[in-house]
């Protein structure tokens, strides 16, 4: 049995003769790439230092080359798959920082191909293009982070433009192992994603009285595709450290420590609203209004059908189950960046939605467009008018803001490329300067994510390997959570590092340098 959805006429992609290129996609994929280089490398080719959670990718990779391996020479509560792909880029590129600039572009150009794909199931060329570079300006260009959610997202979507297609066994199994592959990026995505998939395919038996037996060969096969490719992925670090130690790493460790929003503001976002902050949270605002109203919105609509024959419930039902169910899972730990990259459902439904306001639709698609010009020129002026300072790093040219030019470059003269140095705000330092983190833990925090027999090992190794320099942050200095001081762990390091350390350099975002005592030992 063969259920197939027909496109509209003008809707399908790759309309340009046989086995020819679709020349419109080739011109939209290339003005994206052009808007992602301007982003993301100072003209002509210095690439700007990025930062936030791709970094922590960036030094698992980092340590993966020196041989170290996830969940037993270093810590991570996520999967190893965002890890892996940075470990292959530096493998065969270098451990540079352009290397990292690539990876972002290369990925936004993937997640906006497959965005523009979806939307053409649903709406024509114009309201699809509208649908991606919105996407690409409000929300990926917000970002430029080569998180783990976005690889996870990326192939989310694409199991969904697959399943848009037709349902087919051979469909259905691919569906399932692409969802697969997203949980060994991030675990909750692909599960979350695949939950949306069984509800969508229950639905659509109710709707077109597929045959049960049919149903739940269906099932079996997405199901399946799902956990063998999970295993197949996993099955090395299974091997190597045990089924048990990788469930308690990736499933009971974040459901326990991890604390919910414990690193963000109000509703995860990157900073308090107040008036005066209204128009630069205005964004954020928006994308967390739509997506709850959206998916609710269309489900219903698929539901009466019946009065607008135009309407195509199949691909926006499977839309709107996917962003829904996603949107769920991320509001248990609310966070501006998980919301903003599961997003992507609810803008393809947006611009539907636009593209169906009759009357009022040019003038509504005319005010997208605006908006999609004024952003993308903005980020881009804004990008190129931040007082930046260019240097020579190890890890290669690189234009840095001057508050981390100023860590960098007395970093830089006071070590040397493959020296341990512990970073304890996070790993910004370990790429641009080729440093080692000389501890199991990947980050450092005065709340319960950072366990006592973790820090109590983190002591042990900084004393084995002589660490000369620690670069500390003041807020590691106090409980992050006063009212339940019980979370913090972190006596032993400190006593430790004012024990064995002393303080050398205060920089101007008060992150302090501190060097080992000469009485203390010297370096291997």
């Amino acid at each position: 049995m063969k259920i197939q959805s027909l496109p509209p006429s003008g809707r399908e992609m790759g309309r340009t003769g046989r086995g020819g290129p679709d020349w419109f996609v080739v011109v939209m994929l290339s003005g994206i790439a052009a808007y992602l280089y301007l982003r993301l490398f100072r003209l002509p080719h210095t690439p700007f230092l990025m930062g936030g959670d791709q970094t922590y990718a960036w030094m698992y990779a980092q340590r993966m080359l020196y041989g170290e391996r996830p969940y037993r020479d270093f810590f991570q509560f996520n999967p190893p798959g965002t890890g892996l792909v940075f470990f292959t880029v530096f493998m065969l590129f270098g451990l540079r920082i352009w290397v990292t600039n690539a990876v972002i572009l290369m990925l936004g150009i993937a997640l906006c191909g497959v965005c523009f794909r979806v939307a053409m199931r649903i709406m024509n060329r114009g309201p699809a293009l509208l649908a991606t570079l919105l996407f690409l300006t409000l929300i990926y260009g917000r970002t430029l982070n080569a998180t783990h959610h976005w690889f996870s997202m990326l192939l989310v979507m694409c199991a969904a433009a697959m399943a848009m297609r037709e349902i087919t066994a051979l469909r259905i199994l691919a569906t399932g192992a692409l969802l697969g592959a997203s949980s060994f990026f991030t675990q909750t995505h692909g599960a979350a994603a695949l939950l949306a998939f069984m509800t969508w395919l229950l639905w659509e038996r109710s709707r077109t009285q597929m045959p049960w037996r049919k149903f739940g060969e269906y099932q079996g096969l997405l199901v399946g595709g799902f956990v063998v490719t999970l295993l197949v992925l996993s099955g090395f670090f299974i091997a190597t450290v045990g089924f048990k130690q990788l469930w308690y790493f990736q499933v009971t460790y974040p459901r326990e420590f991890v604390v919910p929003g414990h690193d963000t503001g109000f509703l995860g976002m990157p900073e308090a609203p107040t008036w005066r902050r209204l128009p630069s949270l205005a964004g954020y605002f928006f994308v967390y209004t739509l997506l709850p109203l959206i998916y609710p919105l269309a489900l219903v609509r698929c539901g009466r059908t019946q009065w607008d024959r135009s309407f195509q419930p199949r691909e926006v039902g499977l839309l709107s189950l996917v962003g829904l169910f996603l949107l769920v899972e991320v509001c248990f730990s609310v966070n501006w960046l998980r919301v903003y990259a599961v997003s992507m459902p609810g803008i393809v439904l947006l611009l539907y939605a636009i593209g169906r306001t009759g009357k009022m639709r040019r003038y509504a698609l005319a005010l997208v467009w605006v908006g999609i010009v004024g952003l993308g020129l903005h980020q881009a002026w804004a990008r190129y008018h931040l007082r930046a300072v260019i240097d020579q790093l190890p890890g290669g040219m690189a234009d840095a803001t001057p508050q981390t030019y100023e860590k960098l470059q007395w970093v830089m003269q006071h070590t040397r490329p493959g020296e341990f140095f512990l970073e304890s705000n996070g790993p910004t330092l370990y790429l641009p300067l080729q440093l080692r983190n000389p501890v199991f833990l990947d980050g450092i925090g005065a709340n319960d994510a950072s366990r006592p027999e973790y820090v109590e090992l983190a002591v042990r190794q900084l004393e084995t390997k002589r660490v000369r320099y620690i670069l500390w942050t003041t807020r590691l200095d106090s409980p992050e959570e006063p009212a339940r001081p019980w979370t913090d762990h972190l006596a032993p390091l400190r006593a430790y590092l004012r024990d064995r350390y002393v303080r050398v350099q205060i920089f101007s975002d008060q992150q302090e340098i501190w060097e080992r005592k000469q009485s203390a030992g010297g370096n291997d």
